[in-house]
């Protein structure tokens, strides 16, 4: 059975802690990130193909590549470009940005508040940005 994140740290903090046996004990505590996996489902799952992905997420093939091969981690802004071209929800693009090691979107920051409504109402790129300049935001980069 899986540790409690409290549990977890309260280990990490003791002096008395082997990490080989910290990481041995339970390995069902700790997440498996699998960023090639991730994108590789989620461009299934989108039903688009990975050229309207591309030049919906106005960004080049190579990069495009590289992101969803899990040769490179991209920006949050790329990140959330990639999910607003697949229309992917929500809760997609939070795990996209978690296993990326990035900050989840967060209501009470205007601008993450702005792309939470665009990804709920499957905004594309060009129309989030337009909500971002709107509202007095930095655009997606």
């Amino acid at each position: 059975m899986a540790k409690k994140t409290t549990e977890l740290l309260k280990e990490l903090s003791s002096d008395n802690t082997n990490l080989k046996e910290y990481f041995n004990d339970d390995p069902t505590s700790f997440i498996n990130v699998n960023i090639k996996g991730f994108w590789g489902a989620a461009v299934k799952n989108s039903g688009k193909t990975k050229s309207d992905i591309i030049n919906k997420a106005d960004m080049s093939y190579c990069y495009f590549y590289d992101v969803i091969n899990g040769r490179k981690i991209p920006s949050k802004d790329k990140i959330i470009r990639i999910t607003l071209a697949m229309h992917l929800n929500l809760d997609d693009c939070q795990e996209a940005l978690r296993i990326s090691g990035k900050s989840a979107l967060y209501p009470r920051i205007k601008r993450d508040s702005i792309i939470i409504y665009a990804i709920n109402n499957a905004y594309s790129v060009y129309k989030t940005n337009e909500l971002l300049t709107e509202y007095g935001e930095e655009t997606l980069k």
